[in-house]
């Protein structure tokens, strides 16, 4: 048996562990840029506002329902899933961490299984206040749907919840179940897929379990397939321990405004490479490839996108080299006379230390830079986690942030800086962000 621990209105109920006047009002989390609806609390989808929304579309609504707005903070969304999943890898052997605020964890061995995991659920309220629903079933997909019925409790009156923990623990209750999912709810089966299901008159997550797995198979390809079997109660999709390592990394945002001129989009594009390299170094890998990205908004009457790609001999660490190209291939893409709406960096081919193949002109010399550029990463690294993001960075760039909240003395480009206008403190990542108490 496995579980599935999923956070309930995950950035709402961060926010509302600092600002406690957001009980019971309603509240909605922006995405990138203030644009969309990624996150609501209870009281926020009782009055019809819906996941995805953009958000210029229900101002209205939000204003007549006094809905309180939140920029996406996140640096401390990320703070506090590292503290619930710490707790999480402390109390159970097993835990593959699926996203910012999901994790799956294994129960072998648990005898009262369901007991253990209110237990669990009870401590990561007490001690971090976050309020988390727990799913137990025989397979991943299965658990996930045991997850999505306790968040919709009222529509399923014949089940017993152990407050916001359910185990299925018969063949009625997982009949009654999955007859009562839509087939468009399933992990992993979308709306193009479950149109394509509908047709072939498989409407329910029960219909699914008990289609044909080799029409399945033979139609939509061995991932669906393996969904139909974990309905069946068949273990496909295990448990991960260890993060696969990385392919690529990639960092761009858009815009906070259109841009034009190349200044402002190599301001941004600094920052973008100094967050990468700071991913790709956190890993403790080394890259070979770097590419370069440059578009226009599809919208745009007179539409731009390009892209550029530079293969190094041997792999590297350097943060100022790995700029050096970037600006290159920036310079190579770029157009005059179009208004940008993103630009970002990609990093890929990458090698761990041990299993760099050196090139044939290597010699000591070129041996002792790669130590010191190695040294000097490190520093860089040690000195920006003690003291705050941004305190090194590269001499070039005049910004340090992705927001456009707080403006600076240096700030002179900032006008490529995200929309951020609801932005809350970061209270646990930011020294001067931390609440103050009068007394």
């Amino acid at each position: 048996m496995l579980a599935l621990l999923d956070c309930n209105n995950f950035y709402v109920s961060c926010e509302r562990l600092f600002n406690p006047k957001l009980i019971g009002r309603p509240v909605v989390v922006l995405s990138n840029n203030d644009g969309c609806i990624i996150s609501r609390s209870n009281e926020a989808k009782s009055i019809g506002i819906k996941m995805g929304e953009p958000f210029f579309k229900i101002k209205n609504n939000i204003l007549s329902n006094r809905v309180v707005v939140l920029s996406s903070n996140y640096s401390i969304y990320g703070d506090i899933s590292d503290r619930i999943m710490n707790i999480l890898k402390n109390d159970f052997p097993e835990v593959e961490v699926y996203s910012i605020d999901e994790a799956f964890f294994k129960l072998k061995g648990i005898k009262d299984r369901e007991r253990r995991c209110v237990d669990v659920a009870n401590k990561i309220l007490k001690w971090i206040g976050i309020p988390v629903s727990i799913g137990i079933a025989k397979t991943k997909t299965l658990a996930k749907i045991t997850n999505r019925v306790i968040k919709k409790k009222h529509e399923y009156r014949n089940i017993t919840f152990n407050n916001n923990v359910l185990e299925i623990k018969n063949d009625n209750d997982l009949e009654y179940i999955l007859k009562n999912t839509p087939v468009e709810d399933i992990w992993g089966v979308g709306k193009k897929l479950s149109v394509f299901l509908k047709k072939n008159t498989i409407n329910s997550a029960f219909d699914l379990k008990d289609c044909d797995e080799n029409f399945i198979r033979k139609k939509k390809g061995v991932i669906l397939q393996r969904t139909v079997l974990e309905l069946r109660g068949v273990e496909c999709n295990y448990i991960e321990s260890t993060r696969p390592v990385k392919k690529s990394i990639c960092v761009s945002r858009s815009f906070g405004t259109k841009l034009r001129y190349h200044e402002n989009i190599r301001s941004a594009l600094i920052v973008y490479v100094q967050k990468a390299t700071s991913k790709m170094r956190l890993n403790q890998l080394f890259c070979r490839t770097i590419t370069v990205f440059l578009k226009t908004s599809r919208y745009e009457s007179r539409a731009y996108s390009n892209s550029k790609t530079y293969t190094l001999i041997e792999p590297t660490i350097d943060l100022r080299l790995i700029w050096k190209i970037a600006d290159k291939l920036l310079k190579d893409i770029y157009k005059d006379l179009y208004l940008y709406s993103k630009v970002g960096i990609i990093l890929s081919e990458f090698y761990d230390e041990k299993s760099i193949q050196q090139s044939l002109i290597n010699n000591k010399l070129s041996q002792k830079e790669t130590n010191n550029e190695k040294k000097l990463m490190q520093l860089i690294d040690d000195i920006n986690g003690k003291f705050g993001y941004g305190k090194l960075k590269l001499s070039s760039d005049c910004d340090k942030d992705f927001f456009s909240n707080k403006k600076t003395r240096n700030s002179r480009n900032s006008n490529w800086k995200m929309k951020s206008k609801y932005c809350s403190p970061c209270y646990t990542t930011r020294w001067y962000d931390i609440p103050k108490v009068k007394v």
